[in-house]
């Protein structure tokens, strides 16, 4: 087997086993600290903005477009949160959370199709890299497109976050 082959296979095996985890995680109790749970948050927002400047997406149209598929994530993230069983342990000062399957796989699902376009547009290309040039799927609809679904997937993780910590928030107060 080339080595072009091979990378894309090795890659798609990687993000079936990085899936698998965070699917296998979903399905039980997380234990949250408020203080900590941004960090994913702002760790994948920080990587998304590199990706962001790295493939030039800085039009007034491109951003609008990311700013909105931020909105929009943000809005599924909160939804997926009404559907979130939360637990707030007021001595531990945590919260013990059960993601909804269907939020969970909705994230899972955007991921998955941002892989899809860029794979389907060339932008997975091991040889592009290899020589310098960007990869096909990069710029363009679909390189926009598939940006616009990756930033989709952060707001996913901050509307959660976000009503997470309202709801930490508001059983904090009720104590007082």
């Amino acid at each position: 087997m080339a080595q072009t082959q091979l990378v894309p296979l090795i890659t798609a095996a990687v993000i079936i086993v990085v899936l698998a985890i965070r699917v296998a995680r979903m399905a039980r109790e997380q234990r949250f600290a408020p203080g900590r749970m941004w960090i994913i948050p702002i760790a994948f927002g920080a990587l998304t903005g590199f990706l962001i400047a790295a493939e030039r997406y800085t039009s007034a149209r491109d951003l609008g477009l990311l700013a909105l598929s931020l909105a929009v994530g943000f809005g599924i993230g909160w939804y997926q949160g009404t559907h979130t069983a939360v637990r707030v342990d007021h001595a531990a000062h945590a919260m013990f959370v059960k993601i909804s399957p269907l939020g969970g796989m909705i994230w899972i699902g955007v991921i998955v199709l941002r892989i899809g376009v860029r794979y389907a547009t060339g932008g997975m290309d091991p040889n592009a890299v290899a020589q310098g040039s960007p990869p096909a799927g990069t710029g363009g609809p679909a390189g926009l497109i598939s940006m616009c679904l990756l930033v989709l997937a952060v707001g996913v993780i901050v509307g959660l976050r976000a009503y997470l910590q309202r709801i930490y928030a508001r059983e904090r107060a009720a104590l007082a």
